[in-house]
Parts: structure tokens; C-alpha cells; sequence
């Protein structure tokens, strides 16, 4: 039985008592920086950039 724990568990624990700055998410997350949305969307939905979430969270 595969245990999904460790199937999926991130190689490096990242512990630091500040948020991640942009070049620290794009080595750890490159997908939240991508420019369009994946092929397989359709024309109905709305994307949105990762990033510009996360930025906007951190204006707040």
C-alpha cells in the first residue's frame, strides 16, 4: 500500500517567521508565477496569476 504521507511530503521543511519573498516561491513554486492558464481550461473560466493573489494578500 502506498502511504501518501511520504509519497507527496516535501523534500525540505521551509520554517522561517517571515513570509517567502518572490524569489524564494519561485524556486519552491514555480507554477504560482505561470503567465496563462493551462490548456486544458476552458474559455468560460477566468484566470488568474497566482502571484497577483499573493500579492494582493500582502498589501493587506
Amino acid at each position: 500500500m502506498v502511504r501518501f504521507s511520504s509519497r507527496y511530503a516535501a523534500p525540505t521543511a521551509i520554517r522561517k517567521n517571515s513570509p517567502l519573498n518572490n524569489d524564494e516561491l519561485m524556486r519552491i513554486v514555480p507554477s504560482a508565477f505561470s503567465a496563462e492558464k493551462h490548456d486544458s481550461r476552458s474559455e468560460r473560466y477566468t484566470y488568474i496569476p497566482t502571484i497577483t493573489l499573493l500579492d494582493k494578500l500582502r498589501e493587506e
